[in-house]
Protein backbone atom coordinates (compact mmCIF):
# COMPACT_ATOMS: atom_id res chain seq x y z
CA UNK A 1 0.00 0.00 0.00
CA UNK A 2 2.74 2.85 -0.47
CA UNK A 3 1.32 4.26 -2.42
CA UNK A 4 -1.74 4.51 -1.16
CA UNK A 5 -1.13 4.36 2.15
CA UNK A 6 -2.27 7.91 3.40
CA UNK A 7 -5.80 6.99 1.89
CA UNK A 8 -5.82 3.44 3.43
CA UNK A 9 -5.62 5.17 7.05
CA UNK A 10 -7.79 7.64 6.08
CA UNK A 11 -10.87 5.00 5.42
CA UNK A 12 -9.58 2.78 8.68
CA UNK A 13 -9.78 5.69 10.73
CA UNK A 14 -13.24 6.60 9.62
CA UNK A 15 -14.44 3.09 9.88
CA UNK A 16 -13.09 2.87 13.35
CA UNK A 17 -15.67 5.67 14.32
CA UNK A 18 -18.41 4.65 12.00
CA UNK A 19 -21.66 3.46 13.42
CA UNK A 20 -23.83 2.47 10.61
CA UNK A 21 -22.83 1.45 7.40
CA UNK A 22 -24.42 0.87 4.17
CA UNK A 23 -22.58 -1.42 1.30
CA UNK A 24 -22.82 -1.22 -1.99
CA UNK A 25 -22.05 -3.95 -5.21
CA UNK A 26 -22.88 -2.75 -8.82
CA UNK A 27 -26.05 -3.89 -10.32
CA UNK A 28 -25.46 -7.45 -12.19
CA UNK A 29 -23.42 -8.26 -9.85
CA UNK A 30 -20.48 -10.40 -10.34
CA UNK A 31 -18.20 -12.56 -8.23
CA UNK A 32 -15.49 -9.27 -7.74
CA UNK A 33 -18.26 -6.75 -6.44
CA UNK A 34 -20.06 -9.54 -3.99
CA UNK A 35 -16.74 -10.91 -2.62
CA UNK A 36 -15.41 -7.41 -1.90
CA UNK A 37 -19.22 -6.25 -0.20
CA UNK A 38 -19.21 -9.62 1.96
CA UNK A 39 -15.35 -9.29 3.06
CA UNK A 40 -16.14 -6.06 4.26
CA UNK A 41 -19.13 -6.85 6.02
CA UNK A 42 -17.49 -9.79 7.87
CA UNK A 43 -14.97 -7.18 8.94
CA UNK A 44 -17.39 -4.70 10.00
CA UNK A 45 -19.63 -7.01 11.94
CA UNK A 46 -16.71 -8.30 13.93
CA UNK A 47 -16.29 -4.36 15.00
CA UNK A 48 -19.77 -4.31 16.13
CA UNK A 49 -20.94 -2.05 13.47
CA UNK A 50 -24.52 -1.63 11.93
CA UNK A 51 -23.90 -2.86 8.40
CA UNK A 52 -26.24 -2.94 5.43
CA UNK A 53 -25.19 -4.68 2.17
CA UNK A 54 -26.77 -3.38 -0.87
CA UNK A 55 -27.45 -4.99 -4.70
CA UNK A 56 -29.83 -3.50 -6.88
CA UNK A 57 -30.15 -7.43 -8.33
CA UNK A 58 -30.03 -10.27 -6.45
CA UNK A 59 -26.78 -13.02 -5.87
CA UNK A 60 -26.55 -15.35 -8.79
CA UNK A 61 -27.30 -19.06 -8.40
CA UNK A 62 -23.72 -19.35 -9.20
CA UNK A 63 -22.43 -17.03 -6.21
CA UNK A 64 -25.11 -18.34 -3.38
CA UNK A 65 -22.31 -20.16 -1.52
CA UNK A 66 -20.44 -17.57 -0.84
CA UNK A 67 -21.01 -16.26 3.51
CA UNK A 68 -22.87 -13.85 4.00
CA UNK A 69 -24.92 -13.96 0.38
CA UNK A 70 -28.34 -14.44 2.40
CA UNK A 71 -27.65 -11.04 3.78
CA UNK A 72 -27.22 -8.83 0.48
CA UNK A 73 -30.48 -6.63 0.72
CA UNK A 74 -32.56 -5.56 -2.96
CA UNK A 75 -34.51 -3.70 -1.22
CA UNK A 76 -34.92 -0.05 -2.46
CA UNK A 77 -36.15 0.82 1.26
CA UNK A 78 -32.79 0.85 3.06
CA UNK A 79 -32.19 3.69 1.19
CA UNK A 80 -34.62 5.84 3.36
CA UNK A 81 -32.87 5.04 6.11
CA UNK A 82 -30.11 6.66 8.05
CA UNK A 83 -26.04 5.71 7.34
CA UNK A 84 -23.21 7.94 8.56
CA UNK A 85 -20.95 5.86 5.91
CA UNK A 86 -21.98 4.40 2.54
CA UNK A 87 -19.11 2.32 0.79
CA UNK A 88 -19.35 1.49 -2.77
CA UNK A 89 -16.94 -1.57 -3.75
CA UNK A 90 -16.37 -2.28 -7.48
CA UNK A 91 -18.03 0.38 -9.58
CA UNK A 92 -17.32 3.41 -11.85
CA UNK A 93 -19.68 5.38 -11.28
CA UNK A 94 -23.01 5.88 -8.94
CA UNK A 95 -24.84 4.76 -11.96
CA UNK A 96 -23.13 1.54 -12.73
CA UNK A 97 -23.90 0.72 -8.87
CA UNK A 98 -27.51 2.08 -10.04
CA UNK A 99 -28.19 3.62 -7.05
CA UNK A 100 -27.42 7.05 -8.86
CA UNK A 101 -31.27 7.60 -8.86
CA UNK A 102 -31.91 6.30 -4.82
CA UNK A 103 -29.19 7.84 -2.49
CA UNK A 104 -30.82 11.31 -2.58
CA UNK A 105 -33.13 9.16 -0.83
CA UNK A 106 -31.09 8.42 1.94
CA UNK A 107 -31.78 11.29 4.92
CA UNK A 108 -28.92 11.91 6.71
CA UNK A 109 -26.03 13.37 5.73
CA UNK A 110 -22.85 10.11 5.18
CA UNK A 111 -19.50 9.87 4.35
CA UNK A 112 -18.80 7.75 0.82
CA UNK A 113 -16.18 5.54 0.69
CA UNK A 114 -15.41 4.64 -2.98
CA UNK A 115 -13.11 1.22 -3.25
CA UNK A 116 -12.60 0.24 -7.02
CA UNK A 117 -10.06 -0.75 -9.53
CA UNK A 118 -11.11 0.57 -12.66
CA UNK A 119 -8.98 3.45 -14.13
CA UNK A 120 -12.49 5.09 -15.79
CA UNK A 121 -13.26 5.78 -12.40
CA UNK A 122 -13.82 9.76 -11.66
CA UNK A 123 -13.31 9.19 -7.84
CA UNK A 124 -16.77 9.78 -7.41
CA UNK A 125 -16.63 9.38 -3.52
CA UNK A 126 -15.34 11.61 -0.64
CA UNK A 127 -12.83 8.98 0.07
CA UNK A 128 -11.61 7.33 -2.84
CA UNK A 129 -8.70 4.26 -2.95
CA UNK A 130 -8.92 3.42 -6.60
CA UNK A 131 -5.92 0.99 -7.57
CA UNK A 132 -5.89 0.62 -11.31
CA UNK A 133 -2.55 -1.91 -11.18
CA UNK A 134 -5.03 -4.25 -9.20
CA UNK A 135 -6.86 -6.97 -11.06
CA UNK A 136 -9.70 -6.77 -8.78
CA UNK A 137 -11.72 -5.13 -6.23
CA UNK A 138 -10.53 -8.22 -3.80
CA UNK A 139 -6.99 -7.49 -4.46
CA UNK A 140 -7.73 -4.18 -3.71
CA UNK A 141 -9.20 -5.30 -0.37
CA UNK A 142 -6.40 -7.52 0.48
CA UNK A 143 -3.88 -5.02 0.15
CA UNK A 144 -5.99 -2.82 2.50
CA UNK A 145 -6.47 -5.73 5.13
CA UNK A 146 -3.51 -6.56 4.90
CA UNK A 147 -2.33 -2.93 5.19
CA UNK A 148 -4.69 -3.04 8.49
CA UNK A 149 -3.10 -6.24 10.21
CA UNK A 150 -6.46 -7.69 10.09
CA UNK A 151 -7.42 -10.74 11.97
CA UNK A 152 -7.81 -13.08 9.44
CA UNK A 153 -9.73 -16.02 8.86
CA UNK A 154 -11.06 -18.85 6.16
CA UNK A 155 -14.32 -16.66 4.89
CA UNK A 156 -12.61 -13.61 4.24
CA UNK A 157 -9.49 -15.35 2.75
CA UNK A 158 -12.32 -17.48 0.70
CA UNK A 159 -14.20 -14.22 -0.11
CA UNK A 160 -11.41 -12.39 -1.69
CA UNK A 161 -9.63 -15.42 -3.52
CA UNK A 162 -13.32 -16.12 -5.29
CA UNK A 163 -12.91 -12.29 -6.12
CA UNK A 164 -9.23 -12.62 -7.71
CA UNK A 165 -10.46 -15.84 -8.88
CA UNK A 166 -13.54 -15.09 -10.81
CA UNK A 167 -12.40 -11.16 -12.32
CA UNK A 168 -8.71 -12.87 -13.65
CA UNK A 169 -11.00 -15.43 -15.39
CA UNK A 170 -9.28 -18.41 -12.97
CA UNK A 171 -5.79 -16.23 -12.96
CA UNK A 172 -5.52 -16.31 -16.83
CA UNK A 173 -6.48 -12.73 -18.12
CA UNK A 174 -4.18 -9.59 -18.83
CA UNK A 175 -5.23 -8.64 -15.48
CA UNK A 176 -3.15 -10.96 -13.45
CA UNK A 177 -0.07 -9.85 -12.39
CA UNK A 178 2.80 -10.85 -9.59
CA UNK A 179 0.41 -9.53 -7.18
CA UNK A 180 -2.44 -11.14 -7.52
CA UNK A 181 -0.37 -14.27 -7.52
CA UNK A 182 0.96 -13.65 -4.27
CA UNK A 183 -2.18 -12.42 -3.00
CA UNK A 184 -3.87 -15.69 -3.58
CA UNK A 185 -1.18 -17.98 -2.50
CA UNK A 186 -1.23 -15.49 0.58
CA UNK A 187 -4.88 -15.91 0.88
CA UNK A 188 -3.97 -20.04 0.48
CA UNK A 189 -2.33 -19.73 4.00
CA UNK A 190 -4.80 -17.98 5.60
CA UNK A 191 -7.45 -20.70 4.98
CA UNK A 192 -9.19 -20.18 1.46
CA UNK A 193 -9.26 -23.00 -1.02
CA UNK A 194 -8.68 -22.21 -4.25
CA UNK A 195 -9.58 -25.74 -5.81
CA UNK A 196 -12.99 -25.33 -4.32
CA UNK A 197 -13.87 -21.99 -5.01
CA UNK A 198 -12.64 -22.89 -9.24
CA UNK A 199 -14.91 -25.63 -9.46
CA UNK A 200 -18.02 -23.24 -7.75
CA UNK A 201 -16.78 -20.83 -10.38
CA UNK A 202 -15.04 -20.93 -13.29
CA UNK A 203 -15.56 -24.74 -13.84
CA UNK A 204 -18.70 -24.56 -13.55
CA UNK A 205 -20.51 -24.62 -16.82
CA UNK A 206 -23.86 -25.80 -17.84
CA UNK A 207 -24.35 -27.59 -20.90
CA UNK A 208 -27.13 -24.86 -21.58
CA UNK A 209 -24.27 -22.25 -21.42
CA UNK A 210 -22.00 -24.06 -23.76
CA UNK A 211 -24.32 -24.80 -26.69
CA UNK A 212 -24.56 -20.91 -26.30
CA UNK A 213 -20.60 -20.65 -26.47
CA UNK A 214 -21.20 -22.79 -29.47
CA UNK A 215 -23.24 -20.22 -31.31
CA UNK A 216 -21.02 -17.29 -30.35
CA UNK A 217 -18.02 -18.98 -31.40
CA UNK A 218 -19.39 -20.57 -34.85
CA UNK A 219 -20.45 -16.72 -35.15
CA UNK A 220 -16.51 -15.49 -35.15
CA UNK A 221 -15.22 -12.73 -37.42
CA UNK A 222 -12.24 -10.21 -37.83
CA UNK A 223 -12.57 -7.23 -38.90
CA UNK A 224 -8.58 -6.71 -40.07
CA UNK A 225 -8.74 -3.10 -40.21
CA UNK A 226 -9.23 -2.75 -37.08
CA UNK A 227 -7.28 -6.29 -36.12
CA UNK A 228 -10.69 -7.17 -33.99
CA UNK A 229 -12.09 -10.32 -33.55
CA UNK A 230 -15.88 -9.96 -32.71
CA UNK A 231 -18.82 -12.31 -31.99
CA UNK A 232 -22.47 -11.63 -30.51
CA UNK A 233 -25.16 -13.20 -28.47
CA UNK A 234 -29.04 -11.97 -28.77
CA UNK A 235 -31.79 -12.57 -26.54
CA UNK A 236 -33.04 -15.23 -28.89
CA UNK A 237 -30.55 -17.36 -28.70
CA UNK A 238 -30.66 -17.35 -24.71
CA UNK A 239 -34.18 -18.59 -25.50
CA UNK A 240 -33.23 -21.02 -28.06
CA UNK A 241 -30.07 -22.58 -25.70
CA UNK A 242 -32.09 -22.33 -22.53
CA UNK A 243 -29.12 -20.32 -20.74
CA UNK A 244 -29.84 -17.50 -18.58
CA UNK A 245 -28.38 -13.90 -19.23
CA UNK A 246 -25.13 -14.67 -17.18
CA UNK A 247 -24.23 -17.31 -19.55
CA UNK A 248 -21.85 -15.70 -21.56
CA UNK A 249 -19.99 -14.60 -18.61
CA UNK A 250 -16.61 -15.31 -19.13
CA UNK A 251 -16.37 -15.79 -23.12
CA UNK A 252 -14.64 -12.73 -23.68
CA UNK A 253 -11.89 -13.79 -21.43
CA UNK A 254 -11.66 -17.05 -23.21
CA UNK A 255 -11.20 -15.69 -26.72
CA UNK A 256 -7.81 -14.17 -25.11
CA UNK A 257 -6.71 -17.91 -26.72
CA UNK A 258 -6.79 -16.86 -29.85
CA UNK A 259 -3.83 -15.69 -32.01
CA UNK A 260 -5.97 -13.86 -34.59
CA UNK A 261 -6.27 -9.99 -33.82
CA UNK A 262 -4.89 -8.25 -31.09
CA UNK A 263 -8.67 -7.12 -29.71
CA UNK A 264 -11.29 -9.17 -29.01
CA UNK A 265 -15.19 -8.23 -28.48
CA UNK A 266 -18.58 -9.95 -26.69
CA UNK A 267 -21.63 -8.23 -28.03
CA UNK A 268 -25.02 -9.71 -26.18
CA UNK A 269 -28.60 -8.49 -25.86
CA UNK A 270 -29.93 -7.47 -22.26
CA UNK A 271 -32.82 -8.16 -21.20
CA UNK A 272 -33.47 -4.48 -20.47
CA UNK A 273 -33.26 -3.08 -24.00
CA UNK A 274 -29.66 -2.50 -24.26
CA UNK A 275 -26.15 -4.29 -26.07
CA UNK A 276 -23.44 -4.76 -23.31
CA UNK A 277 -20.08 -5.06 -24.97
CA UNK A 278 -16.92 -6.65 -23.84
CA UNK A 279 -14.07 -5.90 -24.93
CA UNK A 280 -10.20 -7.66 -24.09
CA UNK A 281 -6.65 -7.03 -25.62
CA UNK A 282 -3.45 -8.31 -25.42
CA UNK A 283 -1.80 -5.66 -27.05
CA UNK A 284 -0.88 -2.31 -25.91
CA UNK A 285 -4.38 -0.73 -26.94
CA UNK A 286 -5.60 1.41 -23.86
CA UNK A 287 -9.32 -0.05 -24.59
CA UNK A 288 -10.88 1.63 -21.12
CA UNK A 289 -10.61 5.06 -23.57
CA UNK A 290 -12.07 3.47 -26.41
CA UNK A 291 -14.88 2.13 -23.46
CA UNK A 292 -15.39 5.61 -22.80
CA UNK A 293 -16.53 7.18 -26.18
CA UNK A 294 -19.51 5.00 -25.53
CA UNK A 295 -20.27 5.87 -21.96
CA UNK A 296 -18.50 2.73 -20.95
CA UNK A 297 -15.07 2.17 -18.73
CA UNK A 298 -12.36 -0.46 -17.81
CA UNK A 299 -9.14 -0.94 -17.36
CA UNK A 300 -6.65 -0.79 -20.34
CA UNK A 301 -6.58 -4.67 -21.22
CA UNK A 302 -10.43 -5.02 -20.12
CA UNK A 303 -13.03 -2.86 -20.35
CA UNK A 304 -17.06 -2.73 -21.87
CA UNK A 305 -19.83 -0.14 -22.30
CA UNK A 306 -23.60 -0.41 -23.05
CA UNK A 307 -25.16 1.17 -25.62
CA UNK A 308 -29.58 0.60 -26.36
CA UNK A 309 -31.05 -1.22 -28.71
CA UNK A 310 -30.71 -4.32 -29.91
CA UNK A 311 -28.26 -6.17 -32.84
CA UNK A 312 -29.67 -6.56 -36.11
CA UNK A 313 -27.47 -9.14 -38.78
CA UNK A 314 -28.32 -8.53 -42.37
CA UNK A 315 -26.23 -8.76 -45.43
CA UNK A 316 -23.12 -9.97 -43.42
CA UNK A 317 -23.23 -7.11 -41.38
CA UNK A 318 -23.90 -6.19 -37.78
CA UNK A 319 -25.73 -3.48 -36.03
CA UNK A 320 -26.93 -2.05 -33.19
CA UNK A 321 -30.83 -0.20 -33.67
Amino acid sequence: MQNHKTTSQAIYQHLESANDVLIVSHQKPDGDTLCANFALYKFLKEKNKNVTSFCLDPVPDSLKFLPYSHNLSNDHKVFTKSYDTIIVVDSGSLDYAGIDGLISAIPSKYTMINIDHHASNPHYGDINLVITDASSTAEVLYRLFMDWKINWDEEMASALVCGIVTDTGGLKNPATTYQSLDAVADLVNKGANPHQIMNLTINNTDIASLRLWGRALERLKKNKKYDLVYTFITNQDLIDCGASESASEGLANFLHILKDGSISMVLKETSNGYVKASLRTTSKTDLSKLAQIFGGGGHKKAAGFSLPGKLVYDNNKLRIV
